[in-house]
């Protein structure tokens, strides 16, 4: 009766295998998470962005009727608001964006808007029936124009920044 050999792998062949894929995973990985914190803030600037434009067509399309429409930025829960505006998946709610319950979670840095008068809001952006963007504290700062307006959503070490244009009142992502 003649054995026959057993095939498969040995311990070291295993753990070499192992050692090298281990290496691959360490190199792989930061890489990994730097490009989903990139992909993160990119999609949430887009989405500031698409939504402070949604709010200028807005106030630019109702005309002389229309006072103000206005976004109000909130730094310390991360989160905005559009007033007026009833949420698109909880009707008869308000619109509020809470930046790190989506699916790009994200922290709102900065929100700062100068207007002509150099006064500066940290919070508001207003736009009336031109489309200009405008900020202000009524009763005692009138509003006024922009010639300043960022908003800045962070991610790990990732950072991007929404610029308002003091010209069209456009909201872009650069």
């Amino acid at each position: 009766m003649k054995l026959s050999r057993q095939s498969g792998f040995t311990i070291v062949e295993l753990t070499i295998v192992l050692l090298v894929m281990s290496i691959l995973a360490a190199v792989a990985a930061p890489r990994y998470l730097e490009a989903t914190a990139r992909f993160r803030v990119k999609a949430a600037a887009k989405r500031i962005a698409a939504d402070l434009n949604h709010v200028r067509a807005n106030a630019n399309s109702k005309g002389a009727g229309v006072q103000t429409e206005w976004v109000s930025f909130y730094e310390t829960s991360d989160n905005y608001r559009l007033w007026n505006y009833a949420n698109i998946d909880r009707p008869g709610s308000e619109y509020w964006v809470h930046l790190q319950q989506t699916a790009y979670p994200v922290d709102l840095v900065l929100a700062t808007f100068t207007n002509q008068n150099g006064y500066t809001s940290n919070d508001t952006i207003k736009y009336d029936m031109y489309g200009t963007a405008k900020s202000g504290a009524p009763p005692f700062i009138p509003d006024a124009p922009l010639v300043t307006g960022q908003i800045v959503v962070q991610s790990g070490a990732e950072q991007q920044i929404v610029v308002i244009s003091p010209v069209t009142g456009k909201a872009s992502v650069p």
